[in-house]
């Protein structure tokens, strides 16, 4: 315990600061944390590099560096450029009124890229249910 008491130091205000802000941050400190891995399993997988990415989503270099260190406020638009070079949902909306394990995810395509008989202003919803399954609706597109 005297060795400890020799070595322990207080924080430093830049310390206390930090730690300040880790904890008011927390939720979407970790939400980018978890992006950030799903993005570094990616380029494991597909034996891509930080560069190729940044190319592929045009951004700077130093910009995946930022997303990849976890700590960065993602917007929904570099959340969803995100998404679309590793082709997978990073962010999913809870559905009220289809209870708990449900989500709606939106896809808007044109009729002729899907069997669904579409009218203007429609697209369609796959509601996912971890209990039943994958089913498709036509639903109108809020304006």
């Amino acid at each position: 315990m005297k060795r400890f008491m020799e070595v322990a130091q207080p924080a430093s205000e830049k310390e206390q600061e930090e730690a300040k802000f880790r904890d008011e941050n927390r939720d979407w400190l970790l939400k980018s944390s978890l992006i950030a891995l799903e993005v570094r399993r990616y380029l494991r997988l597909n034996g891509m590099n930080q560069n190729q990415l940044a190319e592929r989503m045009g951004i700077s270099p130093a910009m995946v560096t930022k997303l990849l260190s976890g700590k960065e406020n993602l917007g929904l638009k570099t959340i969803c450029a995100i998404e679309k070079v590793i082709k997978a949902d990073l962010l999913r909306i809870p559905c009220d009124e289809r209870g708990a394990g449900t989500y709606v995810v939106w896809k808007i395509e044109e009729a002729t890229n899907s069997k669904l008989d579409f009218e203007e202003g429609q697209s369609f919803c796959k509601i996912v249910d971890i209990n039943k399954g994958i089913t498709t609706k036509k639903k109108d597109i809020a304006v």
